[in-house]
């Protein structure tokens, strides 16, 4: 197995958990907030499909017109980007249905540009910039991580919800 393919690994890894996460948050209860907790399901979804395609297609391969084409980025910036509120903007939000759509949209893409992906490519720069990662394996990596600190957020989540 190459660093590739253990890297692929990590990022199905951490979807699977993302996904067995998903299944036990009632599509109904995405937008409740906890004030302890000050997030929502929606928000994690929505910042995990901008998060992604940050470290898992732009930073591979540049911007992605088929993104572009289903996903106003402007929008989700500013929805679900770093300095975003979970609370705000709820009317303008996709709804949940539609977050899933694309949340398994962004992973086609992103199993697409790692099977591109050269191992003597890795070392490059990514193909914009990005703050967390300097190279194409940073970037990589960096996505399973970064959706890894979300699944602990949304377990908490789930238990905060489910004892209310």
């Amino acid at each position: 197995m190459n660093i590739i393919e253990i890297i692929k690994n990590q990022i199905i890894s951490v979807k699977e958990n993302t996904d067995n996460l998903i299944k036990i948050i009632d599509l109904q209860d995405w937008k409740i907030s906890p004030k302890i907790l000050e997030t929502n399901m929606n928000w994690q979804i929505g910042h995990l499909i901008l998060a992604n395609y940050l470290h898992g297609i732009a930073s591979i391969s540049g911007a992605n017109e088929k993104v572009r084409e289903r996903i106003n980025m402007q929008n989700f910036i500013k929805f679900y980007g770093p300095n975003s509120t979970p609370n705000m903007f709820l009317d303008e939000k996709p709804n949940n249905e539609e977050l899933l759509k694309l949340y398994e949209f962004i992973f086609e893409l992103i199993y697409l540009e790692i099977n591109k992906v050269k191992i003597e490519e890795l070392n490059n720069v990514t193909e914009i910039p990005n703050p967390s990662a300097k190279t194409k394996y940073e970037a990589l990596t960096t996505l399973a991580k970064h959706q890894s600190w979300h699944n602990g957020q949304i377990a908490i989540l789930n238990r905060i919800l489910k004892n209310k």
